[in-house]
């Protein structure tokens, strides 16, 4: 692949631009405004797109001038503002937008034209050397660095701190942003949630608080953020070294910061369902759409070894999972290790059907077996009973799944090598779990909340062991007075007030 095919495609992937509304929030929030004396400061936009952000900031510049009584000179305007934009064409489209508000202000034509030409470059702002900007506003771009072209990766990784490679390309984005800050810049930006939450941002965020930066979510759901409907959720986020100014919108309202606390009181109290024995995993990863879901017509033609039942998050009622007719094909054996084709001749004759697609798929290109799941289905599969937890929740419930089903890639599953399965659910689904969600999951459109693997596993919880005799047969009575008596004596009453507001499961 060359460069400039490299270049359209992550554009292509990544080209979703930021409305009038949120741009003006995003310079709102750094103080570029027409009543500020701007006229030697210098505004980093690092991924100009068609303009929308850079747009409204030069109309802001121009007030500041008028107010100021500094002359529209190209000497007094070439540095105000610094841009990137990798897309030449998007580039050349931006320019002209500069150059239209310019003259608009009274910049004459010839001026106008050099100002713009100086504060948008076509180039990679992740490879540029770092400058310096008193303010920084952004819609980073974000795609899986999976997903990132493999020649513009590459040199990525080479450049760049490995901390700031996983995850997400804004993550790098976001921290090069801040070189530019240095002491004194301030940053906002509109940026995907998943790194204030995923795993993978854990280091991220070590990295910011080590360098003292400190990070208040303006607006943890945004609407009308972008000019056209996309499926990433975002977050209006301020950056900043002194201590964040509060905004009329919030990411911890009164609700939350009480779950909070209360979350990490009872963390504090009993630890959590890693140090409870528990383990998590996500439904595993297939690849090639639904490809490996099939139907029993099609499942009669695999050897019955290979298939395994499917629960869809559909399967998944209330407090019980029902495996669905579908089957998993499952190109592994009992120990986890992957078969081959000329061992099984129906699968062989199944697989040969879909390898034109399979094939296709980015890991068999660098070198995988073009029969597998993305991911290895294990021996863990085979373990039962299991809790099963939707990824995409608006009351969080775990559900009993007593059989060896695959679970989709929606859903996180959960073992407990002390807790009785019973047990566990039920005291899951009487508070923790939404206490949980309520304490540290990201709240997305219509109350749903989003879990991860991460956030399950620090869901407080005691050791089994370490409970009285009487709070365990407590907890494992099928009367509810029982159960409440002992659910009070182990966490407290605001856990059970909190069990009764979402309903006894």
């Amino acid at each position: 692949m060359t460069l400039h095919r490299a270049i359209d495609e992550l554009h292509a992937r990544c080209s979703v631009y930021t409305s009038e509304a949120t741009s003006s929030l995003l310079l709102d929030l750094i103080g570029w405004t027409g009543s500020h004396n701007l006229t030697a400061a210098c505004l980093l936009e690092p991924c100009v797109g068609e303009g929308a952000i850079l747009v409204e900031a030069t109309k802001r510049l121009l007030k500041s001038f008028e107010k100021y009584g500094i002359s529209l000179s190209q000497k007094n305007l070439i540095g105000r503002i610094q841009g990137f934009e990798l897309h030449s064409p998007t580039a050349r489209i931006a320019r002209a937008k500069a150059i239209e508000v310019l003259r608009g202000g009274g910049v004459k034509s010839t001026i106008a034209a050099a100002v713009a030409e100086n504060w948008i470059q076509t180039g990679d702002f992740l490879l540029r050397p770092v400058g310096t900007a008193s303010h920084v506003a952004a819609n980073p771009p974000y795609v899986r660095w999976s997903r990132v072209p493999a020649l513009l990766a590459t040199e990525y990784r080479e450049c760049l701190p490995a901390e700031v490679t996983r995850g997400d390309l804004s993550v790098a984005f976001l921290d090069r942003m801040l070189d530019w800050a240095g002491q004194t810049g301030i940053v906002s930006a509109l940026v995907s949630d998943r790194w204030m939450y995923a795993q993978y941002g854990d280091v991220f965020r070590g990295r910011l608080a080590e360098r003292g930066w400190e990070v208040e979510v303006v607006d943890e759901r945004p609407s009308g953020a972008f000019v056209r409907k996309v499926g990433a959720y975002a977050a209006i986020v301020r950056l900043s070294r002194s201590k964040p100014k509060k905004f009329a919108k919030t990411a911890t309202p009164n609700s939350r910061v009480a779950s909070q606390h209360l979350y990490e009181k009872l963390l504090e109290r009993h630890g959590d369902l890693a140090s409870a024995g528990c383990v998590v995993r996500v439904g595993p990863a297939l690849g090639c759409g639904r490809t490996f879901i099939v139907d029993p017509r099609t499942a009669e033609a695999i050897e019955p070894e290979l298939l395994r039942s499917y629960v869809g998050r559909e399967d998944v009622d209330g407090i019980q999972a029902y495996p669905g007719e579908f089957q998993v094909v499952v190109p592994f054996d009992k120990d986890g290790r992957l078969v081959w084709l000329e061992d099984w001749p129906r699968f062989k004759a199944w697989a040969s059907k879909h390898k034109q697609n399979l094939q296709k798929r980015r890991f068999v290109q660098e070198g995988a077996p073009w029969w597998r799941t993305i991911d290895t289905i294990g021996p863990q599969w085979l373990e039962r009973p299991k809790l099963l937890i939707p990824e995409l929740c608006k009351e969080p419930v775990a559900a009993l799944d007593r059989t060896p089903s695959i679970p989709a890639h929606s859903l996180y599953a959960i073992w407990s090598s002390e807790w009785p399965i019973k047990p566990l659910q039920r005291v899951l689904n009487t508070g923790l779990l939404k206490l949980t969600a309520e304490a540290q999951a990201p709240m997305l459109q219509k109350g749903w909340y989003r879990f991860y693997k991460r956030f399950i596993l620090r869901t407080p919880l005691p050791c089994w062991q370490k409970l009285t005799e009487a709070q365990r047969i407590g907890l494992s009575s099928r009367s509810d007075s029982e159960f409440s008596s002992a659910l009070i004596s182990v966490f407290g009453k605001e856990l059970a007030a909190l069990s009764r507001e979402s309903g006894t499961r």
